[in-house]
């Protein structure tokens, strides 16, 4: 008359359980992991752009040789020694800092003891219709844009650079870039006084 109850097995609803747990830990725990491994991959590349990149303070820089229009060989001028506010900047800043400096010029190579800057391409579309006074073989050479912002040369002057100011010679490094042809012989003239 009185049955005995079976008493309720915990062992499959307890090993079902302690599964999903297991499951959910493996999930959460990969899941940190990974945002962990992209956290530090995105410090690392941070890092790697800030890298110093360890100029030594007798690193000095060149423009490259290049064959001139006559066909000659220009041959490689030094401009001198990197400044010391270059020393421990990064390499995306010490390329800036040369963009900037030199605007018709780029890297050509670079390394702790020397920068090489090549002539960049001889059109410039920003120098539509303007002039250019620049140092070319030791003389002050003016240069003529036209609409399309293609350099030719208008004249080379007698004025050797040697002889000028250095504050001037700096100048002509980067390019005096002027509105007119008037402008330009007006600045040839201060040279010259």
């Amino acid at each position: 008359m009185f049955e005995k109850k079976r008493e309720f097995s915990w062992k499959i609803p307890t090993l079902i359980l302690l599964g999903v747990i297991v499951l959910a830990c493996g999930v959460g725990i990969g899941i940190q992991v990974k945002e962990t491994q992209e956290a530090r991959q995105a410090l690392q590349a941070k890092a790697e752009s800030k890298d110093v990149f360890s100029l030594n303070e007798d690193c000095e820089i060149w423009v490259q040789g290049q064959i001139t229009s006559s066909g000659t060989y220009e041959s490689p001028k030094m401009l001198g020694t990197v400044p010391k506010d270059l020393l421990n900047k990064s390499k995306d800043e010490i390329v800036a800092y040369f963009k900037e400096k030199y605007p018709n010029k780029e890297i050509a190579s670079m390394n702790q003891y020397e920068i090489i800057l090549s002539n960049t391409q001889s059109k410039d579309p920003s120098k539509a219709n303007k002039y250019s006074i620049e140092e070319k073989d030791g003389y002050v050479y003016v240069y003529k844009y036209d609409k399309d912002g293609e350099k030719s040369e208008l004249e080379k002057t007698d004025i050797s650079v040697d002889s000028l100011p250095k504050s001037v010679q700096d100048e002509l490094t980067s390019g005096i870039v002027v509105d007119s042809e008037e402008d330009a012989y007006t600045r040839l003239e201060n040279f010259e006084s």
